[in-house]
């Protein structure tokens, strides 16, 4: 039922935010994600309710206790009385759904109202049409539309391309070739496509400890034991031999190593998720209420469809793709999904010999929606027995994988041969070293360059020695 005017309101907010006190003191956590969820920071008008709910989201997502004494903590001991008013005049969190339902619609309408003096000084239609298209977005699902006019437009990039201005930050992958050839922002959508046992998971778990550094990250394994993922996530980070932490056989040398890097393995903002039967709108409401900034999912073609029970598979897998973009957008949450390869038809020529091709995007299994939904489409995949890598370096099965940039909306294109070294769960990039003697024979001229411009310059040495007579 609507409310009727602003105490009744003001009411419900009050009944959201004691609610997040009762159930953190009940220990549910399960209410609290709820609630983290379905209510937004803006549709507190009550600044010390504000307070409390932020307070509270911030104690969540660290894995803090959520009750009274923390938050006033955090708050100051100048809200006590309100706190245990708050508690006072919320003896059950029963229903609280419907009070978080209230509190969302009745900050809407606040917003709705905000809109009525541009809309009464408006002059023209045209003006008035910007206006009406915001309320008409409050009125269908309570948030406003975010619309750029070409003035604006043009204003905005002077702006961003003022030398002053803050540089953009890209989010980055730990693997130069990637991070030098590709503009992925939060928000986007990156598919990481491969076949069965070919290195996806390795792969993406060392991007996630990467991006961990900067990022709260979100792993969620549909598929793998966390305690397995455990186990190769501490083989790549602390440089430590898989085989020997599976058979608990870390020498006093690899303990004294881990010793040391505790503090800062410690640092990574990332949270392991075992997510075996969660559906997209399941892992939006986790990634909500941990306050993830990206997320992984290992793999997309195990997410459980939203009435899975209808249409066919391909409809199904696309309304999941749909789901994961629509909320990376809404949320500016960086999602990476890896996704299975659909295997090859094998085919030989007419003297007997397999016909081996690299798999492309369209291989990725079960919808093309993956395809059409993502920035950027990365595959991994093993080398044929007839590969060659840099300096004609022969490739193999085990050590070796190829990665293919296969779509990328901003950047470059491209493959790559990486090595994987499996006993540390680790993948690098095998680079050419005639490519890497240009780079430094190109920085030396540049140098020098530099150094004839400015007479005031201290002397630049050659860089270059005896490589500048190099034929490459």
């Amino acid at each position: 039922m609507a409310l009727k005017n602003p105490r009744q309101s003001l009411e419900a907010e009050q009944a959201v935010v004691g609610s997040l006190l009762v159930a953190g003191t009940m220990g549910d956590a399960e209410i609290i994600r709820g609630l983290l969820s379905a209510v937004h920071e803006e549709d507190l008008l009550n600044p010390v309710d504000k307070a409390v709910f932020q307070a509270a989201r911030t104690l969540f997502r660290s894995g803090g206790a959520v009750d009274p004494i923390t938050i006033r903590d955090r708050i100051g001991g100048q809200y006590s009385d309100y706190l245990a008013q708050l508690m006072d005049i919320t003896p059950t969190t029963a229903n609280w759904s419907e009070w978080a339902r209230i509190t969302h619609e009745q900050a809407a309408v606040q917003r709705a109202r905000a809109l009525a003096e541009p809309l009464s000084l408006a002059v023209t239609l045209d003006d008035c049409r910007p206006v009406s298209a915001q309320l008409g977005q409050l009125l269908s699902d309570g948030r406003r539309l975010d619309t750029w006019t070409v003035p604006q437009l043009l204003d905005s990039f002077f702006e961003s391309q003022d030398p002053d201005a803050p540089k953009p930050e890209y989010v980055t992958f730990g693997l130069q070739v990637l991070d030098e050839g590709s503009y992925i922002e939060p928000g986007d959508v990156v598919v990481i496509g491969g076949y069965p046992s070919d290195g996806k998971t390795a792969l993406s778990l060392q991007m996630a400890w990467h991006m961990a550094r900067k990022y709260r990250v979100g792993f969620f394994s549909l598929e793998t034991d966390r305690r397995k993922l455990r186990d190769r996530l501490i083989a790549h980070a602390a440089g430590l031999d898989l085989s020997d932490i599976k058979r608990r056989a870390l020498d006093d040398a690899a303990w004294e190593s881990l010793a040391k890097q505790q503090a800062d393995l410690a640092k990574r903002d990332l949270t392991l998720v075992e997510a075996a039967g969660m559906s997209a709108a399941d892992i939006e409401t986790a990634s909500r209420a941990y306050g993830f900034q990206v997320i992984f999912i290992d793999y997309i073609q195990l997410v459980v469809p939203e009435g899975s029970s209808g249409g066919t598979r391909s409809e199904q897998m696309a309304s999941v793709s749909r789901a994961l973009h629509t909320f990376a957008q809404k949320t500016g949450t960086l999602v990476v999904e890896l996704a299975q390869l659909t295997r090859q038809d094998k085919k030989t020529d007419k003297y007997g010999n397999e016909i081996r091709r690299d798999p492309t995007m369209h291989d990725l299994k079960e919808s093309g929606q993956f395809e059409q939904d993502a920035d950027m489409v990365l595959l991994l995949f093993r080398p044929g027995p007839k590969d060659k890598g840099p300096d004609n370096l022969e490739l193999n099965e085990e050590n070796h994988r190829l990665l293919k940039i296969g779509k990328n909306k901003e950047g470059r294109w491209g493959d790559w041969v990486l090595y994987f070294d499996g006993g540390k769960q680790t993948f690098s990039v095998v680079t050419d070293s005639r490519g890497v003697m240009r780079r430094f024979q190109a920085e030396g001229r540049k140098a020098r360059v530099r150094n004839k411009r400015d007479p005031d310059q201290v002397e630049i040495k050659e860089l270059e020695g005896e490589q500048k007579d190099l034929p490459f």
